[in-house]
This record gives C-alpha cells, sequence and structure tokens, in this order.
C-alpha cells in the first residue's frame, strides 16, 4: 500500500497531466481489462501516462469483514495483473472510514484535482463515488467541467448480451460455472496456494495420491470434482481437483485435494498454481471407499478426455 505522503511525492513528480481510471478492479475481467485498454490508448493518444486507482480494502470488505467468500482474487494478484496491461502507475487508496464520508465534491477536489490533477478520467458506466455511492457519472462530469479534467464513460463490455460484471463472475463461480466464468474473465478461474500436509488417506487408503492445497483466495468453486491444469515451477500439467468435506469419510473441513497425471514428487511446502476449466461433477458421499475409488478412476478419464490426452496419459509425465 501506498502511505499517503509517497504518493504526494508521485504525483509532484509524475502525474500531473495523466489519464486515471479509478475502481475497485477486483478479479481485473474483460469489463475492467477494456477500461484500462481506453485509459492506455488516450494516454499514448495525450502522450501522458496511464494510472490506476484503486483500493485496499475493497469497500464491500471494509462495510462487511465477516464475509469470506467474496474476493475472485487476493489484492497482491489483482495489482499484478493490472500491471500486466500496461498501466504505469498504480495507487493504492486505503478505504477508511473517513474515506467513505467523503462528499462526492470533496473526492473531486481533494483527490481528483489537488492530489492527483489529470487531463482525463476514464470510469465505468455504473462508476459512483463518494458517501453512501451517491456520486455518479453525471455528477463527475460537472465536477469534471468544474476543476478542468475530461472526463470519458466507457460503455459496459457485453458478451452475447450480457453485461461483463465481477457479480456475474461471482455467481457463475459459486455454482461451478467455470467456463462461463472462463468466458466473462477472459481467464480461467484459478488459485495459487502451498501444499501442506494432508492425511495421506488418497495415497494409503484409495491408491490416488494428492496435493492438499493451502490458498488466501477467497471465492472457490463450487463444491465438487474438477478438471484442472497445474503449474508447478516450470511444469504445466493436468489433474483433477476435489473441493470438499470428504463426506464418504465423515469430514467436515473444506479443503481443497489435487491428484496430478504422472506426478509423484514430494512437493509439501510448494507453491502451486490450480487453474479450473471444467466440472466433472458435485461432491457425493459414498457407502465405501472402494465405490468413491471407482468414481475418482471415472473422473480422471473424463479430465483426459477434457483436455484431450491419450488413455497412457496418467504413465507419462504431460507438459503442455
Amino acid at each position: 500500500m501506498i502511505p499517503q505522503d509517497t504518493t504526494k511525492k508521485i504525483t509532484a513528480k509524475k502525474l500531473d497531466g495523466c489519464v486515471i481510471t479509478i475502481g475497485n478492479f477486483d478479479g481485473v475481467h474483460l469489463g475492467h481489462t477494456y477500461i484500462l485498454e481506453q485509459t492506455i490508448s488516450r494516454a499514448k493518444l495525450l502522450g501522458t501516462i496511464p494510472v490506476v486507482m484503486t483500493f485496499e480494502p475493497h469497500p464491500y470488505k471494509f462495510f462487511n469483514p465477516n464475509e469470506k467468500n467474496y474476493l475472485l482474487l487476493p489484492f497482491e494478484e489483482k495489482y499484478a495483473r493490472i500491471k500486466k496491461t500496461g498501466i504505469e502507475t498504480i495507487i493504492v487508496t486505503e478505504f477508511t472510514m473517513d474515506f467513505a464520508r467523503m462528499s462526492p465534491h470533496e473526492y473531486a477536489r481533494r483527490i481528483l484535482k489537488e492530489l492527483i490533477n489529470p487531463s482525463t478520467v476514464v470510469v465505468g458506466h455504473n462508476f459512483t463515488f463518494g458517501r453512501m455511492a451517491s456520486g455518479d457519472v453525471s455528477l463527475l462530469k460537472g465536477f469534471g467541467k468544474e476543476y478542468g479534467y475530461n472526463v470519458i464513460i466507457v460503455d459496459p463490455f457485453v458478451i452475447d448480451g450480457k453485461v461483463v460484471s465481477s457479480s456475474r463472475i461471482r455467481q457463475h463461480i459459486r455454482y461451478g460455472q467455470i467456463q462461463e466464468a472462463a468466458r466473462f474473465l477472459g481467464y480461467n478461474p484459478y488459485l495459487r496456494g502451498k501444499v501442506v500436509t494432508g492425511t495421506h488417506r488418497g495415497t494409503n487408503v484409495l491408491g490416488i495420491p494428492t496435493a492438499n492445497i493451502e490458498t488466501a483466495w477467497e471465492l472457490l468453486p463450487q463444491r465438487g470434482v474438477y478438471a484442472v491444469k497445474i503449474v508447478y515451477k516450470d511444469s504445466h500439467l493436468y489433474g483433477v481437483a476435489n473441493i470438499g468435506i470428504n463426506p464418504t469419510f465423515g469430514g467436515h473441513e473444506l479443503k481443497i485435494e489435487v491428484h496430478i497425471l504422472n506426478f509423484d514428487k514430494n512437493v509439501v511446502g510448494e507453491d502451486m498454481t490450480v487453474e479450473f476449466v471444467q466440472k466433472i461433477r458435485d461432491e457425493v458421499r459414498f457407502s465405501t471407499s472402494d465405490e468413491l475409488k471407482q468414481k475418482i478412476f471415472e473422473d480422471i478419464e473424463v479430465a483426459k478426455k477434457t483436455f484431450s490426452l491419450s488413455t497412457d496419459a496418467t504413465h507419462r509425465r504431460v507438459i503442455v
């Protein structure tokens, strides 16, 4: 997070006359990247730098601190994805109660004019700002005329007649609709985490070793079994992931377990990225471990077909 005094120094040296866009950008989905691209294009046209202002924590999380199943990406991941688009400077504003109480007029004067002093402000069609989100794009345009910055309103990004939004994507992920979520994100939903020691039930009882992933990601796909891609160091692998509580064994704690095709390394303590490609089935309680084992083998065959792998894929290393 950038302290306010540091932000002022950056502003004095670099931001005067910039093109800035403002938003939460949770997920950095196709709607967001469209706005970011418009910001970058306008900055190039004007010979200045493209800038993003975003907030930490997310305002929704600030007012709903007990909500644990909301953010599409952790802050650090969001920051990195914004940076990759070509945005040169990201201003991270700490979202506090004082900030939340700021009137739209104060926001336009103190934040935009006095702190940033942009030539242009680029925002989405549904942008709101100020206390109780009482400022809208029409009000922002009025303040732009008053304080000398141009305001560009970006039309919604639409796919198949549906507006791309973080709320729509959250709903798809919560219902395990991975391919639908990916269409609006512009990438497959994924998580990154550390491999931790599990119960060894997969290896010892089922004969199907799994990596147990511990992650800071909040919003996980619906409980069930998924065909996944895995990134481990420089290797790109395929596998099957289960998100659930292991009801067959009377479990209650939600876990993420990944079986990687033809992968037998000890990776406890290592980082992995798990990319969800397709849901295979819901989590089910089986009568016996043998029934579960048979179903997992069937899940593996489905995953192979998903990735167009040969039937002997479990007997060789698969590299993309």
